[in-house]
């Protein structure tokens, strides 16, 4: 039994050892800037930029989406869902700043039955000039040849889609930590990993590109804001039509302090995508994530004492592999990092059990209530933020 046990840790961990060389090099590329030249000047590109609320730091992470050395003409759209958002006024200084940029503001409340990302999305989409357009999140930065990498694979007729995976830097305290953590290894060295392979795993909404006629083709960005997960349905829609999903550059999203209710929140929204909208059984990312803490339960319970060290073994690999993935993202190293790897592992066990009940969620103040394929039911708003408002 023991022989085999190290066999399972041997797989492994090489597998925590290829989704570190991945990152690296892929990160290595992203920052790597290439030129835009007189092949994009006929490719016009709209950028949708779907906001709610004041993300940290909001003006330097808009600022990279409007200095890029794109050749071709641009177009920003920034999709409000209230005119009393307060990131409007740091829309509007921009704008001010720069004056050569085409930007356009709208505001339109959240359209019924759609999450409230997509609803600015689809609201975006109406004023595009371009038939090449990018979305991009108001928590994300992006490196100044970002527009070129991402649209010149759209041209591609076989090329349904280019995403990125999202690389969180920041925070000092327990929750915050964590929060980075489970996104950095969720998106990065597991989801984005696998889409290098070839997977389908649908995709990240953090930023992406589409062509609009393949858009329109699937039926609008409509078809899929009924559900939680829209970035994970849309994938899967692009593999099952045999259109390829091409991996873009990293993001950086860089943050100052979340609580942990966004932490748990964040974990079941993942847990409900993973549960419904992924090729893969749920049994296989259970043991993909507890492997090792099954082996230590199993040696302890058997007083196996070769197992136990053997489990050890593989704890510290676990641990050690966690401390590399803050190095490889450009993020400090904090003592607490030692063990952020452990503890994700049996977190995130938890809530994908648990997401089998298919439990509510709340996301940027929306209540969401969810079906067990991720359909959206029901949407309240959180009565913290109707005060919040109220005060304002």
């Amino acid at each position: 039994m023991v022989i085999y046990v190290i066999g399972l840790g041997v797989v492994f961990c090489a597998f925590y050892i290829a989704q570190l060389v991945f990152v690296k090099i892929h990160r290595g590329w992203t920052n790597s800037i290439i030129k835009s030249d007189e092949s994009d000047e006929g490719t016009g590109v709209t950028v949708i930029h779907p906001i709610k609320d004041l993300d940290f730091e909001l003006d330097k992470n808009l600022e990279t989406w409007l200095n890029q050395n794109y050749k071709g003409p641009v177009e920003h759209i920034f999709s409000f869902q209230e005119l009393n958002d307060p990131a409007i006024e740091v829309v509007e200084s921009l704008k001010n700043k720069h004056p050569e940029v085409d930007i356009l503001l709208i505001v339109n409340p959240v359209t019924n039955g759609l999450n409230g990302k997509t609803s600015n999305m689809v609201n975006g989409i109406k004023h595009a000039k371009y038939p090449y357009l990018l979305f991009g999140d108001s928590d994300t930065r992006v490196k100044k040849d970002f527009i070129t990498k991402m649209i010149r694979p759209l041209k591609d007729e076989k090329v349904g889609v280019t995403t990125c995976g999202q690389l969180n830097i920041g925070g000092r305290d327990f929750s915050t930590r964590f929060f980075t953590f489970i996104q950095n290894n969720e998106t990065d060295f597991l989801w984005a990993f696998l889409c290098k392979l070839g997977m389908d795993i649908g995709i990240t909404g953090a930023a992406f590109g589409m062509r609009k006629k393949v858009i329109e083709e699937i039926g609008g960005l409509e078809r899929f804001g009924t559900s939680l997960l829209e970035d994970m349905y849309l994938g899967n829609t692009l593999y099952a039509m045999d259109y390829k999903i091409i991996l873009g550059p990293f993001v950086e999203c860089h943050v100052d302090k979340f609580g942990i209710e966004k932490s748990l929140n964040y974990a079941k929204r993942i847990a409900i995508g993973i549960r419904t909208h992924i090729q893969f059984e749920l049994p296989a990312f259970v043991i993909m994530l507890f492997w090792y803490w099954g082996v230590f339960i199993a040696a302890v319970f058997l007083q196996d004492r070769r197992l136990i060290i053997a489990s050890m073994i593989f704890m510290c690999m676990r641990a050690i592999q966690g401390i590399f993935m803050r190095l490889i993202v450009g993020d400090k190293i904090y003592p607490i990092d030692a063990f952020m790897g452990l503890f994700f592992d049996v977190f995130g066990t938890f809530y994908l059990l648990y997401s089998i009940k298919a439990p509510d969620v709340t996301w940027r103040g929306i209540r969401y209530e969810v079906e067990k394929g991720g359909l959206i039911t029901a949407m309240t708003v959180e009565e913290s933020v109707l005060s919040d408002e109220t005060e304002d």
